[in-house]
């Protein structure tokens, strides 16, 4: 059974559900696609979603935590860069 919970983030919908033996429970992220992207392969459904393990969020939340601190470190392939140490 899926849960919707609050969201703080204007126009994203969180909803808990269970992603099985494997992953446990998960939560889905769904945002309303803007007209300018482009639309995949599959039937166009209007909206973005991305599913994560409970591990999954937390460690996207650090990141997006860092992110929105302004402590956000760069990907380069293989070296990470620090963005306030260049």
């Amino acid at each position: 059974m899926a849960t919707d919970l609050r969201s703080h983030a204007q126009d994203v919908s969180l909803t808990r559900f269970w992603g099985g033996d494997s992953r446990g429970v998960c939560v889905q992220l769904t945002a309303k696609r803007a007209d300018s992207q482009p639309k995949g392969l599959l039937p166009d459904t209007g909206f973005d979603s991305v599913q994560l393990t409970r591990a999954q969020a937390a460690a996207l939340a650090a990141d997006l935590m860092d992110f929105a601190q302004g402590r956000e470190v760069e990907d380069f392939g293989n070296s990470l860069v620090d963005k306030n140490s260049v």
